[in-house]
């Protein structure tokens, strides 16, 4: 070997363990770009952050819920305010937050001079996180209208228990939240950055949901009611009168409800809601439809939403003009 080729060697061999170690820092790099690009928050579109809203929700698996979070925690202080000071809470499942998240709605709370909220939750949340959920946030509610639709379960769904009961919760949601502002600041500037999963966005100061993206989603119609379990209506019945009753409000003022879906249990809200000796109030119409055989469609909502408020509005007017 020439004096040149030694010298070469050992320059190659000196430069080795710095080149190994760039290597390898962009191969790092590279994989947690990929994986926040197909697998965490950059997998959705941040098309929906205007008028005030928050992603509530990114169908990534490095992602996932932050609603649950962020009512929670408070990490989102202009929600949270806006629901404690609602003079009417909805409270239900995310088929509650789309049903009602229509024009209507706003309209006729515009109107009367009243502000309400949506408080409902996505994975078919329950009591047993509404309910620790209205003791901390001490709500001003002079009225309630509740999905039945599964409400009155008591398990807890996997969002709720990591919120109520895992170590380390909140500093986890804190980071999401931070996430929002790069995803929001980024897909700006590049567009191309965001993918297209399945994503809603919460309206701060009413709570209502806007999806981004669904297509290809399946469409499916309403259909007739299916049979319910009597048995299943006893044991939900002595859970529902246990939560009403820390309410604070006129057994009057609780409204029972049940949003139309495919799967329709109607008849078992309203059977409850009878063992209860609650108002049941929800509006039998041809046509409705989903827009993922799950979640009333936006056009299907507005109906939905009109009808509810045309039976609603005397209970209503009655309970939000009283002393």
């Amino acid at each position: 070997m020439t004096a040149d080729g030694d010298t070469r060697e050992r320059r190659m061999s000196r430069w080795a363990p710095t080149l190994f170690f760039v290597g390898l820092c962009l191969v790092l790099i590279g994989s947690f770009v990929a994986n926040t690009r197909y697998n965490g928050i950059f997998a959705c579109a941040a098309d929906g952050y205007a008028g005030d809203h928050y992603l509530g929700y990114c169908q990534a698996t490095a992602y996932g819920d932050f609603d649950h979070g962020a009512i929670w925690f408070a990490l989102e202080p202009g929600a949270v305010a806006h629901a404690r000071n609602a003079d009417v809470l909805f409270l239900g499942n995310s088929r509650t937050q789309f049903g009602f998240s229509a024009p209507s709605l706003g309209y006729w709370f515009s109107r009367h001079d009243q502000r309400h909220y949506l408080l409902g939750f996505s994975h078919t949340d329950n009591v047993a996180f509404v309910g620790p959920l209205l003791d901390r946030l001490a709500p001003h509610a002079r009225a309630y209208v509740i999905n039945v639709d599964d409400f009155f379960a008591t398990e807890p769904t996997p969002p709720a228990r990591e919120v109520m009961q895992t170590r380390g919760a909140e500093r986890h949601y804190r980071v999401k939240r931070l996430w929002q502002w790069v995803h929001r600041h980024a897909c700006d500037a590049q567009p191309r950055l965001c993918g297209d999963e399945l994503a809603f966005y919460r309206q701060r100061e009413t709570g209502e949901w806007l999806l981004a993206r669904y297509g290809g989603l399946q469409a499916a119609p309403i259909v007739t009611d299916a049979p319910f379990d009597g048995a299943q209506i006893a044991e939900r019945r002595a859970v529902a009168e246990h939560f009403i009753a820390q309410l604070g409000v006129s057994r009057a003022c609780v409204i029972l409800t049940y949003v139309p879906q495919p799967h329709n249990q109607r008849e078992a809200a309203a059977a409850l809601a009878a063992e209860l000796g609650l108002q049941f109030i929800s509006p039998r119409l041809d046509g409705l439809m989903t827009f993922d055989s799950s979640h009333l469609d936006r056009a299907s909502a507005e109906r939905f939403t009109t009808a509810f408020l045309e039976a609603a509005d005397p209970t209503l007017r009655a309970c939000l003009d009283g002393p």
